[in-house]
Order: C-alpha cells, then sequence, then structure tokens
C-alpha cells in the first residue's frame, strides 16, 4: 500500500466519529512534499550519479537541491 493510501487511511480513521471523507487528491495536496517523474537524457544522468555519488548523497537527494537552486536563481524561489 502505498504512502498517501496509509495516510488517507489513518487521517479517516481519525475523523470517522465526525463521518467525514477525505479523498486521496485532498491528501496529497496537503502534503510538504510531492514526487516527480523526470526523464533525463542518459548523459545528463550519467553527470547526476557521478556528482551524487562524488558527494555522498543519493541522485534524489542532489536533483531536489539542484532543481531549487536552479529556481533561486531564476527568482521563482527566495
Amino acid at each position: 500500500m502505498s504512502f498517501l493510501q496509509d495516510l488517507l487511511r489513518e487521517l479517516q480513521d481519525q475523523l470517522q466519529s465526525e463521518h467525514q471523507e477525505i479523498s486521496a487528491g485532498q491528501v496529497a495536496e496537503a502534503a510538504e512534499s510531492e514526487r516527480v517523474n523526470v526523464t533525463l537524457p542518459a548523459g545528463v544522468m550519467n553527470r547526476l550519479k557521478q556528482q551524487a555519488l562524488a558527494e555522498g548523497r543519493s541522485c534524489s537527494s542532489l536533483a531536489t537541491f539542484l532543481i531549487e537552486d536552479g529556481l533561486r536563481r531564476h527568482g521563482t524561489l527566495h
């Protein structure tokens, strides 16, 4: 069972006495982070893997950092 489904079930159990239904979409919108699927060219992925290995971190962690840094540099994040 996925993380969101577990969270949905837990929230529904907590609110069951109030008879409120919460959709999976509402749970996803309230999440502090979301998963994204990006297709990278082989050369870019290889560079990402090499850099992540050199820094001792996961590809996901490095990709998150690089996206946040890119958005800050373009004035989107503050």
